[in-house]
């Protein structure tokens, strides 16, 4: 009975989850809005959301402090806001310099415009989201109703975490892609767990263990077109969000008696404690900052950001096409940050990764050249690779006793004499 009893679960399960990212992806937890207006009250939607408080406050333990308010929302409204999201969270011209790291990392192809397919991904999914600077809660017009109480669920789970931590400020506060990623997704989990508890009419406890390998249930390509041809760079982080972070905060509630929200000691800093959640619940490991330093040469730093294990697993899933062994060259993993520099209309990609031990850094080193060859072809195993027009160079260092692999790559008539210097320090605690 109790097999059948799972089986049964499971495929409602699946079927809530493809509901979870129809309603809610990725939305959650945006910067503050300046121009968001409210477009109209809905006596009905504020009916259920005092209905559906009680409930939410006790399973996400969280206290309700104040009503959020509840408006429904144009899809016009909603495509002005994920503009003005985007420009808030990456001004000027950062999103170009982000699409041109992808491409660096072979992760986009040439001709993808970044910005355009983020708003055609958030436009193709979200029915609902949280404004945290208005404290509002929206809802499309055209939201099915079948949608309209999943989405209430998961965005008021939201409006209580915003209400116990500050969402805007916490968020834009952490420096680093990986620990934002880590945070948004453990904030999601404790969001999605909330609202397959309410569709499924089960407590936390009844729930089976969710998983990042479920994702495949997300990404009907008849459902969600631009979701499911998404590069993967796009598309796994997002689906981790919903899927990883839920299953850090099942691992959370097994592991302290509560069931404590997910901030606090309890926010993971790294993707890593997600996938590895004993590197949170049990043994904490808290990776290393790492920062590069300004280049020599006359090269500049055109743009500098971080990986972090999850995105370092995608990118061997996508160049050797073989997801352990991905999984295995991306554990370990310490800390890394990369910066593109250029000089005279020149580019390079410097790479620095940081490692829990010599092996850990070997099989890093060994999958990077596999790598390598996979998207230029073969070369000659050396310290310096050069193949297809591309040019790798490989060293291993130990620096203040970490074990670390820089990689230098660019076209093969481009040479980095003297790659900027790794800075290491530590994330707060």
């Amino acid at each position: 009975m109790g097999g059948i009893r799972a089986v049964r679960t499971a495929k409602r399960l699946t079927g809530s989850l493809v509901c979870a990212a129809a309603a809610c992806l990725t939305l959650a937890c945006g910067r503050a809005s300046n121009g968001q207006e409210a477009e109209r009250q809905d006596p009905e939607l504020e009916r259920k959301v005092e209905q559906l408080l009680p409930r939410i406050e006790k399973f996400t333990n969280l206290p309700v402090r104040r009503r959020p308010e509840v408006r429904r929302s144009s899809a016009q409204t909603l495509e002005a806001y994920l503009l003005e999201r985007l420009k808030a969270e990456y001004p000027g011209d950062t999103l170009a310099a982000v699409a041109e790291a992808y491409r660096a990392f072979g992760l986009i192809p040439d001709t993808l415009d970044l910005r355009q397919l983020l708003v055609d991904l958030l436009l193709e999914q979200a029915v609902g989201y949280y404004d945290p600077g208005r404290d509002i809660l929206y809802v499309r017009d055209d939201a099915a109703p079948l949608l309209v109480d999943a989405v209430l669920v998961h965005e008021l789970v939201h409006a209580l975490q915003d209400q116990e931590a500050d969402l805007d400020r916490l968020l834009s506060s952490l420096p680093g892609n990986d620990q934002r990623t880590a945070a948004q997704s453990a904030l999601e989990g404790h969001a999605t767990l909330a609202m397959l508890s309410f569709q499924l009419n089960l407590g936390a406890a009844g729930l089976p263990e969710l998983s990042p390998e479920m994702a495949g249930a997300l990404v009907g390509a008849s459902q969600f077109p631009r979701l499911a041809e998404a590069p993967a760079i796009i598309r796994d982080p997002l689906l981790f969000a919903y899927l990883g972070g839920a299953r850090y905060v099942q691992r959370l509630w097994r592991n302290q008696e509560g069931s404590p929200p997910p901030l606090g000691i309890w926010l993971p800093k790294s993707t890593e404690q997600l996938l590895h959640t004993e590197k949170i619940l049990e043994i904490p490991d808290i990776p290393l900052s790492l920062s590069i330093a300004q280049p020599q040469d006359g090269w500049r730093v055109r743009y500098a950001r971080d990986l972090g294990e999850l995105e370092i697993r995608i990118y061997f899933e996508e160049h050797l096409e073989h997801q352990a062994l991905a999984a295995r060259a991306a554990a370990g993993w310490d800390g890394d940050a990369y910066a593109l520099v250029t000089r005279d209309g020149r580019q390079a990609l410097v790479w620095y990764t940081a490692w829990d031990s010599q092996a850990d850094a070997q099989e890093f080193a060994d999958a990077y050249r596999a790598a390598f060859r996979a998207r230029f072809g073969e070369t000659e195993e050396a310290e310096e690779l050069v193949a297809g027009g591309r040019r790798a160079q490989l060293e291993r260092l130990s620096i203040d006793g970490t074990p670390v692999v820089l990689v230098v790559e660019s076209d093969a008539d481009v040479q980095v004499a003297r790659p900027p210097e790794l800075r290491i320090g530590a994330i707060g605690g």
